[in-house]
């Protein structure tokens, strides 16, 4: 058996927050709906296995810039230094994993919003084989729509991709809108990936040429994919790095920038420093 307590002392708790769910919570979890069917790190469990033989999930959530995944790395790590023994990650929706944990709620843009670290963190999970005691008895799950959501629409309205629908149900999210905006857009005001590529990788390609791409063919096209590897920067599948330091690859943050909900005070990450986690936050 292993204390949760045990688990929770292995993370700094000014940047992680942790939580743990049951094994038939872990069930209704991974039977939610995900938006991708593989990950860099384990398998697509969900609508597949059943995890029969888990006890309990950790569930964290780590502060920090919405492009960073280091997370998944780092956790690893931390828990590779650990003398806890049978552990695994675990794929399965994260989102909904962090609300059955009680370590956030859900809000209009179909984002979580952390109690700990607003709109700018990720999650993660992991499997352990055994037994997890000393759980939390008092948890803050919440299903319902984020309670400053209420008769609210800001992110609605403020969304330049036009990508969130949840003025009337269904309430849905257009992920691919979403996706396009934030990698390609040429917004006279809103970065974009495909900006911070040209400007800080691959200044060379005209920007006629750049500014003709507006999707992922398109890239692949006229700029024979956008490949972070030139000026001292790399792409690892989880982080932007800058002569092996990780970098703060800036892009749309509107949903999420609201003045009445956002930890930012309604200021835009992307108007600060190029350093992750170098903006911070302000409220909760």
């Amino acid at each position: 058996m292993i204390s949760f307590n045990t688990i929770k002392s292995l993370f700094d708790t000014s940047c992680w927050d942790v939580g743990v769910i049951s094994a038939e919570q872990l069930k209704q979890v991974s039977n939610y709906p995900i938006k991708n069917k593989f990950h860099v790190h384990g398998m697509d469990y969900t609508n597949t296995y059943r995890f029969p033989e888990l006890v309990n999930t950790i569930v964290l959530v780590r502060k920090g810039h919405t492009w960073d995944y280091g997370h998944y790395d780092e956790s690893i790590d931390i828990l590779k230094v650990s003398d806890i023994p049978n552990w695994f990650p675990l794929y399965t929706n994260y989102k909904e994993a962090v609300m059955v944990a009680g370590l956030g709620v859900k809000a209009r843009n179909s984002l979580i919003y952390s109690y700990e670290f607003g709109f700018d963190f990720h999650a993660v999970c992991y499997g352990f084989w055994e037994e997890i005691t000393d759980i939390p008895t008092h948890t803050r799950i919440n299903h319902k729509l984020w309670s400053r959501c209420t008769n609210c629409y800001d992110c609605v309205d403020a969304c330049p991709a036009k990508a969130i629908h949840a003025k009337q149900e269904p309430f849905w999210l257009d992920g691919a809108a979403c996706e396009d905006f934030i990698l390609f857009s040429d917004h006279p005001t809103v970065p974009s990936v495909k900006k911070f590529w040209h400007e800080k990788v691959h200044p060379e390609f005209p920007i006629q040429v750049v500014t003709q791409v507006k999707t992922a063919e398109d890239a692949d096209r006229l700029l024979g994919g956008m490949k972070v590897d030139a000026n001292g920067y790399t792409y690892d599948g989880n982080q932007t790095k800058k002569d092996g330091e990780p970098v703060y690859v800036y892009h749309c943050r509107e949903c999420t920038s609201q003045p009445r909900c956002s930890k930012w005070g309604g200021k835009y990450p992307y108007d600060g420093s190029d350093q992750p986690h170098a903006i911070e936050t302000q409220s909760k």
